[in-house]
């Protein structure tokens, strides 16, 4: 026996009734932010709009779903037409949906991302796109706005602030075409290469002293140390120790992937800042002299001493995939951090 509805409907009958025009449509398209990665940075392709709205304009490569279509294989397609590149796996982004981001009706486009390796094919303008570039992308955060910065054929600065834990409002489009400075802060934020927002180090310091008041058992309170480190800072892809023993290293409580073990007194960031007993701050670990590669994914890194009685005893090592991603804010807030820890050590 078939189901009713509260009307009494089979499905059948249910579907021969509808109306489809009763219920208004969104138009759907799909948007694609490629980046590739060179030695001076990350690089955002854009498309300059060959037509209305936004004429001339920068925007990222997309269009409209066509019928028939799955808004992947729309993706696909609109890269390849607009920009000449294929074959990339794509990554959602999200969905994005706001009243009134395209001026023509109302318009949901669906965002991917995907990274281009650094010698991949120059792009191709095609379809409406007037030009296609690559723009070097770089982000900071300054008293609660994100700035998006990019730099090519012309130099564009969106700001954004935070609308929930997972999504921006656009302060100001710096340039970019509809709501695309919003998609391209969510598409660096979904691949991890958006500058997170500084660190509130006092609650953090704060929480590390309540953690460890009182606990007699330091491989606890460094285990539970590389936690707190891992659940509050953003951007980082390795946070835990390392203990003096003899003339080298010894991996200790972390977060992260698996980790080298021993790490000689006279190799890498870890091995300088035990040597010299100074907080190294490393914008580039592919610059310094005898750097350790345990993650190639590593770009910049932080290594604090340990120190008991003023000799150094072992190391906080925190590692990211963001260049330039610690501060000297970091710096002070870290070594306000491994003080706490000493105590409790």
């Amino acid at each position: 026996m078939e189901l009713l509805d509260r009307n009494g409907l089979t499905e059948s009958e249910f579907l021969a009734a509808y109306r489809p025009g009763d219920y208004e449509r969104p138009s759907v398209t799909a948007d694609i932010a490629v980046f590739r990665e060179t030695e001076s940075g990350m690089e955002l392709l854009l498309i300059r709009r060959g037509g209305h709205p936004c004429l001339g304009m920068w925007a990222l490569p997309g269009g409209f779903v066509e019928s028939g279509e799955t808004v992947e294989a729309a993706a696909a397609r609109e890269l390849r037409e607009e920009t000449g590149v294929t074959g990339l796996p794509l990554t959602p982004v999200g969905l994005f949906s706001a009243p009134g981001r395209d001026k023509r009706t109302w318009v949901m486009s669906e965002a991917f991302g995907a990274v281009l390796p650094a010698e991949g094919p120059a792009p191709v303008a095609g379809d409406d796109a007037r030009e296609a570039a690559y723009f070097q992308v770089d982000s900071r955060w300054d008293e609660g706005t994100l700035h998006l910065l990019l730099t090519g054929p012309e130099r564009l600065e969106a700001e954004l602030v935070r609308d929930g834990a997972y999504a921006f409002a656009i302060r100001n489009a710096g340039g970019l075409a509809f709501d695309h400075a919003h998609i391209i802060a969510r598409a660096m934020e979904k691949m991890g290469l958006l500058q997170p927002e500084p660190a509130d180090y006092g609650t953090v310091n704060a929480q590390l002293a309540a953690l460890v008041e009182g606990i007699p058992h330091p491989l606890s309170n460094l285990s539970n140390a590389a936690a707190l480190l891992w659940e509050s800072l953003g951007g980082i892809n390795w946070a835990g120790f390392y203990r003096l023993e003899g003339d080298k290293l010894v991996l200790g409580p972390f977060m992260g992937k698996p980790a080298c073990i021993e790490i000689p007194l006279t190799k890498g960031v870890c091995g300088a800042a035990a040597r010299q007993n100074k907080t190294q701050l490393v914008p580039d670990v592919h610059a310094f002299p005898g750097h350790i590669a345990c993650d190639a994914a590593s770009r910049s890194e932080i290594v604090v001493p340990l120190r008991r009685d003023g000799q150094v005893f072992g190391v906080l090592d925190i590692d990211s995939p963001l260049l330039h991603r610690f501060s000297e804010a970091d710096r002070v807030g870290l070594e306000a951090f491994a003080r706490i820890l000493e105590k409790a050590l």
